[in-house]
């Protein structure tokens, strides 16, 4: 075990061909739910959850017009998701101008190990099927897994500024462009304070609402660096450390 994701070796990489279905964490233990990233003919690219959290997609439209938010779907069959009058979308945003042919970090999904909480058990065959598990940073480290979603000229060498890493996959999105997934390590920093404060955040809106939250629910939380750059990270609902 490292302190950096390691690339399964069991498959050639990058995978060059979408959906990619890929989950971190131990495949025979507790895991991140799974994930689904593909692009399109029209040089799309999305990232949805697809055991979980199944209402909501990131969208990377060649438009230059990015999003997350909910699908379609969800508010066809759920229309109490969205207000009335309110966009379903959680954050609209443009795509950064290029830089020199340079990439270009568009998303994140981060995996703090001490929030990984789906049991094998729960892994059905039919949504799990054909998931790559990329390894966990120990728990007992200062560092954890992310995946970022890249946008950059085919065949480029993606650097996303933390080391060592693997480009998972790398999917075209036009004649010029692709679409990197790239798996690292990052030190976790403050992200287990701020986990903390957004979980007592949700537990104080839940409690205003008068909903009542079971035991063994999950929270995901949708943010912005200061690059500028968004991301989701999931957490426990209930958790020791943030008392």
């Amino acid at each position: 075990m490292t302190d950096s994701p390691m690339p399964p070796e069991s498959f050639g990489l990058p995978f060059t061909e979408g959906p990619i279905r890929f989950a971190v964490g131990d495949p025979n233990g507790l895991s991140s739910n799974s994930w689904r990233f593909w692009t399109t003919g029209t040089g799309d690219a999305y990232l949805k959850c697809r055991d979980n959290f199944t209402n909501t997609k990131v969208s990377l439209h060649a438009s230059g017009r990015w999003r997350m938010g909910f699908t379609q779907e969800a508010v066809a069959a759920d229309p109490n998701l969205v207000a009335q009058g309110e966009d379903r979308a959680w954050e609209v945003w443009d795509q950064p101008p290029p830089n020199d042919d340079k990439a270009l970090l568009a998303f994140r999904l981060v995996f703090p190990t001490s929030e990984l909480a789906v049991r094998p058990d729960l892994r059905t065959k039919k949504k799990w099927s054909g998931t790559v598990f990329i390894e966990a940073a120990p728990e007992s480290s200062d560092a954890m897994t992310v995946i970022s979603l890249v946008v950059a000229p085919g065949r480029s060498t993606i650097d996303v500024g933390h080391s060592p890493s693997f480009v998972l996959a790398e999917l075209p999105l036009n004649d010029h462009d692709s679409a990197y997934l790239v798996a690292h390590a990052e030190p976790l920093g403050e992200t287990p304070s701020r986990l903390g404060q957004a979980r007592r955040a949700a537990a104080v809106l839940a409690e205003t609402a008068g909903i009542e939250v079971p035991e063994g629910s999950y929270y995901y939380f949708f943010g912005r660096r200061s690059d500028g750059s968004r991301f989701v990270v999931g957490a426990r609902a209930l958790h020791e450390a943030s008392t």
